[in-house]
């Protein structure tokens, strides 16, 4: 597990040295308590390099609305700092909690696919206004 984290941690600091954004650890305002992280990925999809806005949260943390605050933190970061002009989630298909978010924070559904390894997924696009 320690190990993991600490490649997590590289990841991330590599992410952010190499294209200026990553991945941020998501806390409760009011407790502190790590609820989960949330960010922007650069992730190949058909192809293509694309900007993911890619939220993860504990299983007990779900459903308080942290994962739309941040995803809608993200999106406008991407827009208003970083200047991207297309943003994506890579959603696994079963996943409707996940799609629901993407819909919160102006994504559509835009197609079906595969990701790098084979796994079924639906992309959810939109250009930040």
């Amino acid at each position: 597990m320690r190990t993991e984290a600490l490649d997590w941690i590289r990841w991330n600091e590599g992410l952010h040295r190499g294209h200026g954004f990553g991945l941020w650890v998501l806390r409760s305002r009011a407790t502190g308590e790590f609820v989960g992280d949330c960010g922007l990925t650069p992730q190949p999809v058909d192809g293509v390099m694309e900007v993911e806005v890619g939220y993860h949260l504990r299983t007990a943390t779900q459903g308080h609305g942290y994962a739309t605050e941040a995803a809608a933190a993200c999106r406008d970061h991407a827009r208003d700092r970083l200047g991207v002009d297309r943003l994506v989630a890579i959603i696994h298909p079963d996943n409707t909690p996940s799609q629901r978010v993407a819909e919160r924070i102006e994504l559509s559904f835009e197609r079906a696919t595969t990701s790098g390894s084979g796994d079924p997924v639906h992309v959810y696009a939109a250009r930040p206004a």
